[in-house]
């Protein structure tokens, strides 16, 4: 009767999902200023044990959770702040024996999970910092962002590289015309998310990982040593192509220039993916209409190895161009802003231009915390605002669930409506994964 209930429930949450995409707002703190938080860290291998590490130094990190036994074991070998903490692996059971004492939740989990991790902490009052991407579906995004409003806690997605001071000058530098109007953005990244053969059958799972809880919402499928130590990340059923690192490279181009919903997307794919696999590579567009004085946008994204990357056209002859290998440039009718993977070095080129550039207004938020997880830890004692809240990163994560859906249905421009979450002129890309679901397996509880 429970698992009905929780049923009835999601498909009433999940149908109504928002209707827009929610604007830029910088969400105001949390209570208890004075105190350490309780921190609870859901998937602690690979960087989740290390972000646990930076919260143990000022904060209590009371709980530590992930399905698999031995790769926490190897990844916290060296973190002794870690060690003697309880390691659970069904956050649920966590909650319902010291859910009381949990004051927020860090979640480091494979993309797939992400969702229902931070549903399940933001439903019981608690703070909640996500690694990118937010979610794996459109339709996970808007609803997260709505709980998060409805429950009023503090909430940021682990893009660093927003809480950086240059990432606060490259928005001062649009919204003042530093520039001129923007029309056209480039983007990079050169990294391979790509693998040529299918998932090795016939594996068996070690004793110390569960798979029925790895697998969390997601379709029942057979385990296999090719989703290990974070391949699976190279894999549709857990991932997508473009998130990874264009939650980072895209962030630029968002912020400045208070991009929201698209209109359109459509990726060019050399390499389609196999059945199950991600895209080698491919060239991503998105166009975004007008806001307010700002001029339409399109964004090209060009991702993976192998294909040819067009250089700025302010940048001068023979310049370094290290952000063409993980980075994006705004290009003005005056000038081009670029940055790196992580918005830091942002600069105005030519470098004449730069030279020329007078020091526009500091308008953009200025956070006081030294990085964006102490941003959020600041955030929830009320000492500070958080930086990237489900709000801001909600829309972000639409732009690049879309992107995914472009790449696993390529060669066709896809046409957007954000209104009603819908892609109008392709039924097949329509009804993707990556768009709207009921995942296979929510009747088990987890969110």
């Amino acid at each position: 009767m429970k698992s009905m209930k929780r049923r009835s429930f999601l498909k009433r949450t999940l149908a109504a999902s928002a209707a827009t995409a929610a604007p830029l707002r910088i969400l105001n703190a949390g209570p208890s200023p004075n105190s350490k938080l309780n921190i609870a860290c859901i998937g602690v291998g690979s960087m989740g044990s290390g972000d646990s590490s930076y919260l143990a130094r000022d904060n209590n990190v009371i709980a530590l959770c992930d399905v698999d036994e031995a790769r926490h074991k190897k990844c916290t070998a060296r973190k002794t702040n870690l060690h003697g903490i309880k390691l659970w692996k069904d956050y649920r059971v966590m909650f319902d024996k010291i859910g009381k004492e949990i004051d927020a939740v860090y979640t480091g989990t494979p993309e797939h999970v992400h969702f229902a991790v931070s549903m399940y902490a933001i439903r019981r009052g608690k703070h909640v910092y996500c690694q990118k991407p937010l979610c794996h579906t459109v339709n996970e995004v808007r609803v997260l962002t709505e709980e998060s409003k409805k429950h009023k806690v503090v909430t940021q997605m682990g893009h660093q590289g927003h809480s950086s001071r240059s990432s606060a000058m490259i928005r001062d530098w649009v919204q003042a015309g530093s520039v001129g109007p923007i029309r056209t953005v480039l983007a990079y990244s050169r990294k391979n998310y790509w693998t040529k053969t299918p998932p090795v059958k016939g594996s068996v799972a070690p004793k110390t990982l569960d798979w029925n809880l790895f697998l969390n919402r997601a379709e029942k499928i057979p385990f296999s040593t090719s989703y290990m130590n974070r391949e699976w990340i190279r894999y549709s059923h857990f991932s997508g192509v473009v998130g990874d690192m264009g939650s980072h490279i895209l962030d630029p181009a968002y912020y400045s220039l208070d991009l929201r919903a698209p209109t359109s997307v459509m990726a060019e794919v050399e390499s389609p993916a196999f059945r199950g696999s991600l895209p080698k590579a491919g060239v991503i567009t998105w166009e975004f209409p007008a806001r307010g004085k700002m001029p339409p946008v399109t964004m090209k994204y060009y991702l993976g190895p192998e294909i040819e990357y067009p250089r700025p056209k302010d940048l001068e002859p023979g310049r370094r161009a290290s952000f063409m290998n993980s980075g994006s440039c705004l290009i003005g009718e005056k000038g081009s802003i670029i940055a790196g993977s992580h918005s830091q070095g942002g600069r105005i080129i030519p470098e004449a231009t730069m030279k020329a550039t007078p020091k526009p207004p500091e308008v953009a938020f200025r956070c006081k915390a030294g990085n964006h997880l102490q941003n959020w830890t600041m955030a929830c004692k009320s000492q500070d605002k958080a930086m990237s809240p489900f709000d801001y990163a909600g829309p972000l994560s639409e732009i690049i669930v879309l992107g995914d859906v472009a790449m696993m249905h390529p060669g066709r421009k896809l046409l957007w409506d954000s209104k009603n979450m819908k892609i109008t002129n392709d039924e097949a890309a329509n009804k993707s994964m990556f768009v709207r679901r009921l995942a296979p397996r929510d009747h088990m509880g987890w969110i």
